[in-house]
């Protein structure tokens, strides 16, 4: 397994918190605001295309959430006791149980409105480069309401390692592995990362790169009383459940999966985005772990995702206000 990935049951593929009724309406109005940017869609009559984003929906709307969430999900059937209907039960939607007679942007945009993850859908090419197999995945297909610090848009289309090619040493430490991985993972596994980063100008809808001026060298070295520590959002529910409508000082979290679908072959790459404010990290002991591990992305073996992550901006600031 590669480092940093771990097994996740079936049951465990979306978690669903209290947080949800006032996500969903934020995703919704980035549905509304930005369409072009939260659903991206290569080609909607691409056949290979269809059968993943279809095979994607059927078993989220069909199988697995009135199963594992029937408080939330609940099918209807017809007179053949086929599930011909799904209704939301938080916000009264009916959605269709298959996306056969929708088109797949509207599939994608009723995934997006119902659910709180963020999913990314690759497909496998046939490739004369020398990669594991002679095979590259390509982003075909996205539904993506809260990512940080990238343009999915700009994405559609390319393939795994382009994608990344913005993050550092990722060709020389781990465009092979990842290839590798991808191309082994097999149907009926699902696997768990986790990441985290620290947020001092972004909202849950980050979708802007904001790598740019950090590797150009004109970001603002911040001070502690740049860090809006006072701010409260009215949104704010118990610790580490958090709403964000002001700029704040936040441990940004994705809770990362991967999963091959079985009858296109594609990978999905989903996650939920988490937002912990630090001055909660601070009141719970533990920062003087965030400190040493700010200190660590610094030192570690490829230094240059501290500046990445803007480190170079809040890491001082950040480490005082936890360390004080």
């Amino acid at each position: 397994m590669k480092p940093g990935l771990e097994t996740l049951g079936c049951s465990d593929f979306l978690i669903f918190d209290k947080t949800y009724p006032e996500r969903l309406k934020i995703r919704r109005s980035l549905v509304q605001q930005h369409p072009e940017d939260v659903i991206g869609i290569i080609s909607d009559s691409d056949a290979r295309i269809r059968l993943a984003v279809e095979e994607l929906y059927s078993h989220l709307f069909k199988i697995y959430l009135p199963a594992r969430y029937p408080s939330i999900f609940k099918t209807t059937r017809d007179k053949t006791d086929h599930i011909n209907s799904v209704e939301n039960l938080i916000t009264g939607s009916i959605i269709p149980a298959d996306a056969e007679s929708i088109s797949l942007h509207v599939a994608l945009k009723i995934i997006s409105e119902n659910i709180d993850e963020d999913f990314f859908i690759l497909l496998p090419h046939k490739t004369d480069e020398d990669t594991p197999g002679d095979v590259v995945y390509v982003l075909e297909a996205y539904s993506a309401c809260f990512p940080s610090g990238f343009q999915p848009r700009d994405k559609i289309g390319k393939r795994l390692a382009d994608i990344h090619r913005p993050v550092p040493k990722y060709k020389e430490k781990l465009q092979k592995s990842m290839d590798r991985f991808f191309a082994r993972l097999e149907a009926g596994r699902l696997v768990k990362r986790i990441n985290w980063a620290i947020t001092v100008d972004e909202e849950l809808y980050s979708n802007f790169d904001k790598s740019g001026p950090a590797f150009e060298g004109t970001l603002k070295k911040m001070t502690m009383k740049d860090l809006d520590l006072n701010k409260v959002s009215p949104f704010c529910l118990p610790l580490f459940h958090h709403i964000l409508t002001d700029v704040q000082t936040f441990l940004r979290s994705e809770r990362q999966t991967l999963h091959r679908l079985p009858a296109s072959d594609a990978i999905v790459f989903a996650f939920h985005t988490y937002l912990y404010p630090i001055q909660d990290i601070k009141a719970e002991g533990s920062g003087e772990d965030l400190a040493l591990a700010i200190d660590g992305l610094q030192s570690g073996s490829v230094p240059e995702i501290f500046t990445y992550k803007n480190g170079e901006k809040w890491a001082d600031a950040v480490k005082q206000y936890l360390r004080s």
